[in-house]
């Protein structure tokens, strides 16, 4: 079981501790492979102004956030997807994901 943080609408945008580059939310509640183990992040992130840069993406977690820059759009279809998720992270049996900080760029 996973508590659910109050997740941030996709296209926020937010700085992680200890780096001052922002980031874009593009994913929420994700489960990842690392090393060869499943592990949940709350969110997939990429850099902002830049964008996705091939398949790469950043993981990271709600407690890890420094700094919310922007909040991106929230209607009633998100407020139900964030309830949806919410209910089906109380059923999660994976590990939460503790990402390594990232360094700043």
């Amino acid at each position: 079981m996973i508590k659910a943080p109050d997740f941030l609408p996709l296209g926020s945008i937010i700085s992680l501790e200890g780096n001052p580059k922002k980031m874009m939310v593009v994913g929420r509640a994700l489960v990842i492979q690392n090393e060869g183990r499943e592990e949940y992040c709350d969110y997939g992130l990429c850099l902002y102004p830049e964008g996705m840069l091939g398949d790469v993406s950043i993981y990271s977690n709600h407690e890890n956030i420094e700094t919310v820059h922007a909040r991106g759009f929230a209607d009633a279809e998100d407020v139900a997807v964030r309830n949806a998720i919410t209910a089906a992270l109380a059923e999660l049996e994976v590990p939460k994901s503790r990402p390594e900080p990232l360094e700043a760029w």
